[in-house]
């Protein structure tokens, strides 16, 4: 923090404020559900004192000559019930605070923004507003519990800026990654918590000798490896696993300070089973996930945000760079998985909780891990219509003998019309290829099949805005959905 009235954006949230005022924005949602009915009463109290403890968190975006910065909002949010789809944008103008808080039956929502923090910073404010939460519902007093002695102006900190270190840039090995095919409704994604029994995922990857992260991401690839066509096996499955600096880096910053480690399986003609490809996993991760090969990463993303020529650059220029930048490193990976581990509360408050889910905003599909207790949630978000991959991920658990629960925001309704459309979408285009192969064939030439990645965009023609105050919350909610 350079100035009391404003803050830099660190190396990760200047990339994400290129799609500030975009549809496509980058929001994660942490939600708990109570052993009760939520108090909207005590939730504002705690929300206020929440703020009052990090008020980095109560800031707006505004733009200057060559970087968008962070300032300090004029007031503090107000709870609402939910009436928003889930990780809808956050950013509409200048003064839009970069965070939500609602609520919906027994269900507490924190939605960030992650121009502003990490998935480790926004859980350490949604720890805290649990916390004041229960102690202001209860009438009684919760000490804060362990945690970081630290300053307003660490918590503040641009980690990535400190530390920088020039000369240990290193590259990062790039190569085509498989593309998930299929229509998509980016406008309306499906969100899904898919609850799992996490002693059991324990005891299994104990058995393989692998952490439950590389468990659930082998889980993932065989999942994606089910669905693909034969003629696309030899494309790697990529995956970005995001790596917390913290635990390398001096640092007890709650805005980003993450780096990337990247995870990559090559189906081939023949299906490995799950432990041999969880054994992979294992070993990429402990290869990608040492200091070095973090460290390397992270200085290499920091010395091209201090490339002159981008430096200065004027910020619409700096937005258009930083989104191509986006869109072409997105073609490298296939879907991504993000573990937050196992949470814990204040002992106080967590005989107040019965799970706590993490879900990201998306335009193609995304996992996150956590685990709450003897709850293991992996929040899935996807705009794909076809929930192929899905349907394959709960039949490997079940097929172990891990049965789980599914919260969604779609209904069997709403999933069988997006199918229903997927097929018309589908077949007019066969029509279409049929037609001019015809043609073609008439001329004397010939039309090679379409790629995959032709049936990708939006479903049913695509092109709809967000809905603004739709009944998704209120009823559709998160009621449970059978994916058959």
């Amino acid at each position: 923090m350079a100035r009391a009235d404003w803050y830099r954006l660190d190396n990760i949230g200047k990339f994400y404020s290129a799609q500030a005022g975009h549809r496509g924005q980058t929001v994660f949602r942490f939600a708990a559900a109570m052993a009760d009915e939520v108090d909207p009463f005590a939730l504002q109290a705690a929300l206020n004192r929440t703020v009052a403890r990090y008020p980095g968190f109560n800031v707006s975006l505004r733009s200057g000559l060559f970087w968008h910065y962070l300032e300090p909002s004029g007031a503090i949010p107000k709870v609402h019930e939910e009436n928003l789809p889930v990780c809808c944008g956050l950013h509409a103008g200048p003064k839009s605070v970069l965070f939500r808080v609602s609520f919906y039956r027994t269900r507490i929502n924190l939605e960030v923004s992650h121009i502003i923090a990490d998935g480790r910073g926004a859980f350490r404010f949604f720890r805290e507003l649990l916390r004041f939460y229960v102690a202001e519902r209860e009438g009684a007093a919760i000490p804060a519990g362990e945690g970081p002695a630290d300053t307003a102006a660490d918590r503040s900190e641009d980690s990535f800026r400190r530390h920088y270190d020039r000369d240990a840039a290193g590259p990062t090995p790039t190569e085509r990654a498989y593309r998930l095919p299929g229509a998509r409704n980016r406008s309306d994604p499906l969100f899904m918590e898919y609850h799992l029994p996490a002693a059991a995922l324990v005891q299994w990857a104990h058995r393989l000798d692998v952490s439950v992260t590389a468990l659930v991401i082998a889980a993932v690839i065989c999942a994606i490896r089910a669905t693909m066509a034969p003629a696309k096996r030899d494309c790697p499955i990529r995956m970005d696993v995001p790596v917390d600096l913290r635990q390398f880096f001096e640092s007890t910053t709650m805005r980003n300070f993450f780096g990337l480690a990247f995870v990559s399986y090559r189906p081939g003609p023949r299906d490995e089973p799950l432990e041999a490809v969880a054994a992979e996993v294992q070993r990429q991760i402990l290869a990608t996930c040492t200091a070095d090969a973090v460290k390397g990463r992270m200085n290499r993303m920091v010395s091209l945000e201090r490339n002159p020529l981008l430096r200065w650059a004027p910020v619409f220029l700096k937005d258009a760079a930083l989104e191509g930048i986006t869109r072409l490193t997105a073609l490298d990976v296939t879907t991504s998985v993000s573990s937050l581990g196992r949470i814990r509360l204040a002992p106080e408050v967590e005989p107040h909780v019965r799970s706590i889910s993490l879900l990201t905003a998306t335009s193609g599909l995304n996992f996150t891990v956590c685990t709450f207790g003897d709850d293991l949630c992996i929040g899935i978000s996807s705009a794909l219509v076809r929930p192929d991959a899905l349907r394959h991920l709960c039949r490997l658990f079940s097929a172990a003998g891990i049965h789980g629960t599914i919260d969604s925001n779609l209904d069997a309704g709403d999933v069988g019309r997006r199918l229903r459309e997927a097929r018309l979408d589908g077949g007019l285009r066969d029509a279409g290829e049929g037609a001019a192969a015809s043609a073609a064939q008439a001329k004397g030439g010939s039309v090679g099949a379409a790629d995959d990645e032709s049936t990708s965009g939006d479903a049913g023609g695509g092109g709809a805005e967000p809905h603004p105050g739709n009944e998704t919350a209120r009823e559709r909610g998160c009621g449970h959905a059978e994916l058959r």
